[in-house]
């Protein structure tokens, strides 16, 4: 299994009701708000992965296991559209990972997201320039 960290393209957005004091940490849907892109097929913020209509499809076509789709509303900031003025998001799916041992797809301690060879073949074929991938041997241990 590799461990992915794709990058951090922004935050919660508003309308998100989020509180890490709580399980679940989210209620209702995920709101994302880009501060930046940089054009990779997967983004992420606290917990939350984000892929693009091409990349979703690819990974529903590909049979991979151990996800689903989550509702996810994306907009920009105000300083992103002043800086880009000209730039178009692709449509964006919220990717759930819900997989155990043996799925392509797995979530580790709750923030890890892990995937199989298979999988990182997939997500190599579409823009990850920004991700950083790595055996997930080299997950830091748990802060206690």
């Amino acid at each position: 299994m590799h461990w992915t960290k794709p990058e951090v393209a922004g935050g919660l957005g508003e309308g998100a009701d989020y509180d890490v004091a709580r399980e679940p940490q989210l209620v209702g849907d995920l709101y994302f708000e880009f501060a930046d892109w940089l054009g990779d097929d997967i983004v992420s913020t606290s917990g939350f992965w984000l892929v693009t209509d091409r990349l979703a499809d690819a990974l529903r076509s590909a049979g991979l296991t151990g996800w689903r789709w989550g509702p996810v509303h994306v907009s920009m900031s105000e300083e992103l559209v002043q800086r880009k003025p000209d730039l178009e998001l692709p449509h964006w799916y919220r990717l759930l990972p819900t997989g155990t041992e043996g799925d392509d797809i797995v979530l580790l301690r709750r923030v890890h997201l892990c995937v199989s060879e298979r999988a990182l073949r997939v997500l190599r074929s579409f823009s990850i320039d920004h991700a950083r991938v790595r055996d997930v041997s080299e997950i830091p241990p748990p802060i206690l």
